[in-house]
């Protein structure tokens, strides 16, 4: 046995199902994916077994980008769950046979409620499609092993289907990926498109700033107590003046030892450095600092002329974002 070979069939037979799928694909995909964009209540993803899973991926899929939908387990929908069931949802089932008898016991009490049944089969003329208002069937397609008895090429045609249904349809309402931060805001697309410098920075107590006046000895101490990389300088008047990096320091006392201690902080300073604003993304304070000259781990968060905090560059890839 090649066992990468072997892999590499699955694959080819997966892909060749899924072709088969595509070009199979008619009226009733427009008509269901209709449906779906015009559905006052949710829409109600089942199956049972593996098409169970595959379709509770489904529903999470579409209410991810703004479809309201839950999966509703067929067997637990015997035994009490069709009460969530209102006139106004809609039933999406999944069932490879179109026979699967969880199913089929459903279809008396939804039709009793009024909620209408689309389907999705792997044969044609099976009692679901019967039942159902329209129904995706599956063309003939090879599973990957032992013949037709274990579900392999069906759940991942299964699954495409129900992903191109949730994306047309997302389409269709013109649903963007703002909006699909809201959905997921402690995701990575989420904090790239949400999360405010103001967010991330260092501020109040944790942010590292001294007087014009004072000592670098007493810069350091700040940077000690506040390890952020640098301390931010302001006059009497507290305006943002400049900044001293850990960077500086080091040059500093590689070239007058001791003595560097004791000079006044606006003395060496870089005056007039780069800053951002509290109000910029942080995705784009990072494009901002690629452009730089240098390169920088922190920059001063400054609004009209005062500093408010630190964005350091640690943070942002705590983040994530970098």
């Amino acid at each position: 046995m090649d066992i990468l070979e072997t892999g590499k069939e699955v694959f080819d037979i997966e892909l060749n199902g899924l072709k088969k799928m595509r070009e199979s694909l008619d009226e009733n995909f427009i008509t269901i994916a209709e449906k779906i964009n015009e559905c006052k209540g949710r829409v109600v993803c089942t199956g049972m077994g593996k098409s169970g899973h595959i379709f509770e991926k489904v529903a999470a899929t579409m209410a991810s980008i703004g479809i309201k939908a839950y999966f509703m387990h067929p067997a637990e929908a015997l035994h009490g769950d069709l009460g969530l069931l209102t006139r106004d949802d809609i039933v999406l089932a999944l069932s490879n046979s179109g026979e699967t008898d969880e199913i089929l016991k459903l279809i008396p009490s939804i039709q009793k409620i009024g909620t209408t049944i689309y389907g999705i089969v792997g044969r044609a003329n099976s009692t679901l499609e019967k039942y159902s208002a329209a129904t995706i069937v599956f063309p003939n397609v090879a599973e990957a092993f032992l013949g037709n008895l274990v579900p392999t090429t069906t759940t991942t045609v299964s699954l495409v289907v129900g992903d191109a249904l949730a994306v047309t349809v997302a389409k269709m309402r013109g649903f963007t990926s703002n909006e699909f931060a809201v959905f997921h805001p402690n995701g990575l697309l989420g904090k790239k498109l949400t999360m405010k410098v103001s967010d991330l920075m260092k501020k109040g107590e944790e942010n590292a700033v001294v007087k014009e006046g004072m000592t670098v000895q007493a810069a350091v101490f700040e940077m000690c107590k506040k390890p952020i990389g640098c301390v931010n300088v302001v006059d009497q008047d507290d305006r943002f003046i400049g900044i001293f990096t850990d960077g500086d320091l080091r040059r500093l006392i590689s070239r007058e030892g001791e003595k560097a201690l004791n000079h006044r902080i606006e003395e060496v300073m870089t005056k007039d450095p780069l800053s951002i604003e509290p109000d910029l993304l942080v995705v784009e304070a990072v494009e901002q600092m690629k452009k730089m000259d240098r390169k920088v781990s922190a920059l001063a968060v400054v609004e009209n002329k005062r500093i408010l905090g630190t964005l350091c560059v640690a943070d942002i890839a705590k983040a994530g974002l970098i």
